[in-house]
């Protein structure tokens, strides 16, 4: 990762100012400067480490580290942040020193300015006096100190792993089953992922396409830990690289906090190839995780589940859900009619139910069988719509058929997303409405 030369002026003599452009999108700069798991490995000048007690950047919070230099001295430092303007403006009062020492306090601000995909970053201190501001100069190095961790950012930012965390409000189970169903992943990941399983040795692919180019993406589980941790091997067809991909899952209380790793960037030789470059993947994964998945998870939903048995044998219960024209006779709540009913019913195939309400008005949805295993298991989805074919509701529905003897036990489970406002009403009747169609289902069965 190229950055320019770094540029130092001193506007007056109480300010110091150093400022260097970095390769890097602003949004990457600003996480590496914010998330205390990147500073660790960049802060402060060459042969310098930090131990970081807390780090709470808002305006308000605190930041306490000690800085150990290459001679065993430590530098206590604790700074309180003014202002937190993402992604272009931290400004903090900073106090410190080294044991034994002077002490040191000033003003400093960090601005994070975009530059068409590159970020310039410029520190402002600020000292009390020119004499306050000249002791930290002679006795702190803090102007070459200062180029030395810029340059030390620079080299971090060329190997880090691309890190995006975000908090979603809902629970951990609810966000694993999106980053591991494959219904679910269709609506925020790629649509079109044809098969997925979380498990071991599992591989999928899909295309996507930039500026024109095909980039088919070869992936392979390589580790599961069911409501935690999901890794999975990425790779590129016909381009050298790889690398790994880790969703973590942490509990705040009824809220879950994601965090997405991808390490190994650098295989791909992004300075060679600028389309694997880090803060393209930073900004790709900025884009999926916090806005396509948290859009997902933060829309109105509803699950359902039921298990009946039906006294009526399996494959009786199989033609029920798969023939439209008994489907016609049960589908919907009590008093809907079904004036329209097509199926298709193999994988791949699709359905349309218009139900008809006992005042006239009619619900249209349409629907894709996504899995058909005659007479033991049905999966489709649902999608409601206005009289204008604009969604209201998608849906998806799974339905297993045991044979017990002569009777049949029905195991359905169903979940549903809201796409319209009036959406939130639907959801509100989804178990009643299921509840009355299997009401249906057992009278239909029981006069055959």
């Amino acid at each position: 990762m190229s950055t320019k030369k770094i540029s130092e002026s001193v506007s007056s003599d109480r300010e110091i100012v150093i400022s260097r452009v970095f390769d890097a999108p602003r949004e990457l700069v600003w996480e590496a400067w914010t998330n205390p798991k990147h500073v660790v490995n960049w802060w402060g000048p060459v042969g310098f480490t930090t131990t970081i007690e807390k780090m709470d950047v808002r305006p308000g919070g605190v930041w306490k580290h000690v800085m150990h230099g290459p001679d065993g001295t430590d530098n206590p430092n604790k700074s309180n942040f003014v202002e937190v303007m993402k992604p272009e403006r931290i400004v903090y009062n900073h106090g410190g020193g080294k044991k034994g020492g002077p002490g040191v306090q000033f003003q400093s601000t960090w601005t994070f300015e975009e530059l068409e995909g590159k970020t310039r970053l410029t520190i402002r201190m600020v000292f009390a006096t020119a004499e306050k501001r000249n002791v930290v100069v002679k006795e702190y190095g803090a102007i070459e100190g200062g180029k030395q961790t810029l340059g030390r950012l620079a080299e971090y930012l060329a190997k880090a792993p691309v890190v995006v965390e975000r908090i979603f409000n809902a629970p951990p189970k609810t966000v694993w089953r999106a980053l591991t169903e494959l219904e679910q992943m269709r609506y925020w990941f790629f649509p079109d992922i044809a098969a997925f399983r979380a498990k071991v040795g599992f591989e999928f692919s899909f295309n996507a396409q930039k500026d024109g180019k095909n980039f088919l993406h070869l992936l392979k589980i390589t580790q599961v830990v069911p409501g935690k941790k999901l890794t999975y091997q990425w790779k590129y067809h016909d381009h050298a690289g790889d690398s790994y991909v880790t969703y973590e899952l942490f509990a705040k209380g009824k809220k879950t906090l994601l965090r997405l790793t991808h390490t190994g960037l650098e295989t791909f030789a992004p300075e060679r190839n600028p389309d694997f470059a880090r803060g393209n993947f930073f900004q790709g994964w900025s884009h999926i995780i916090g806005v396509s998945l948290q859009g997902y998870l933060e829309r109105p939903r509803a699950e359902v589940s039921f298990t009946r048995i039906f006294d009526a044998p399996r494959e009786l219960v199989w033609k029920a859900w798969t023939d439209p024209k008994q489907m016609a006779k049960w589908w919907g709540p009590k008093m809907f009619t079904n004036p329209i009913c097509k199926m298709d019913v193999r994988p791949g195939g699709k359905l349309r139910i218009v139900m008809r309400a006992p005042n006239g008005f009619e619900h249209p949805m349409t629907g894709v069988f996504r899995e058909v295993t005659p007479p033991s298991r049905l999966v489709l989805t649902t999608l409601a719509v206005d009289e204008n074919e604009k969604p209201l509701l998608e849906g998806l529905a799974d339905a297993t058929f045991i044979a017990q003897g002569k009777k049949t036990k029905l195991i359905l489970k169903s979940h549903a997303t809201g796409i319209a406002p009036i959406a939130a009403q639907m959801l509100g009747g989804m178990k009643a409405g299921w509840s009355q169609s299997l009401v249906r289902l057992r009278s239909l069965l029981a006069k055959d």
